[in-house]
């Protein structure tokens, strides 16, 4: 086995995890569905992160040719995935009570704020991992695009009132994540 393959055994074992409580919560809430009243930013919180976890476990195929591993080639990308695992967690609710309704609109005003602002340390972290590697500012910068508009959404969406500001920044937020998951995906083709 190589430095590699063990690292992201671990990196996809803590991916499935966070993977697994996305898909059995929005299970659990459409199996309650007639309990359950949608809200559209939510939804695109919830989806953001499904897309940036698959995108983001993807990326780390690029690291597949590193031969020497220090200690921060394993402790960051553990660190970054359990920030990731743990806004998964915090963006998808409970099952609700019987006989309680569960209003994602009221979920979202409550525990939005710390959801968005695991996103916010996750696109910190991401572009840290982007500089780390980058061998100029110019560099960085290209490479760092999306984490450093995410960063820039998730800082709006934490600090408005605004609901349209809000849902604005979780809509682009959701239509980035596409795109940064099939640029890794074709990473991984070739």
């Amino acid at each position: 086995m190589t430095s590699f393959e063990f690292v992201f055994g671990m990196i996809s074992v803590i991916t499935s995890l966070a993977l697994t409580r996305l898909l059995s919560g929005c299970v659990g809430l459409y199996r309650h569905a007639e309990r359950v009243r949608f809200s559209w930013r939510h939804g695109c919180w919830t989806a953001m992160a499904f897309l940036l976890l698959l995108g983001n476990w993807a990326s780390f195929w690029r690291m597949r040719d590193i031969q020497s591993w220090q200690a921060l080639d394993v402790l960051i990308p553990l660190a970054f995935v359990s920030v990731l695992y743990a806004f998964c967690d915090m963006v998808v609710p409970e099952e609700p009570e019987p006989g309680v309704v569960l209003d994602l609109r009221t979920y979202h005003a409550v525990q939005g704020r710390r959801y968005k602002l695991l996103q916010l340390v996750f696109a910190v972290m991401a572009t840290l991992v982007v500089a780390r590697s980058s061998s100029s500012v110019g560099d960085w910068l290209a490479n760092a695009v999306f984490a450093l508009v995410a960063a820039a959404c998730s800082v709006v969406a934490l600090r408005t009132r605004r609901v349209w500001l809000d849902t604005a920044a979780a809509a682009v937020l959701l239509a980035m994540a596409p795109v940064f998951l099939w640029m890794h995906l074709q990473a991984l083709a070739g």
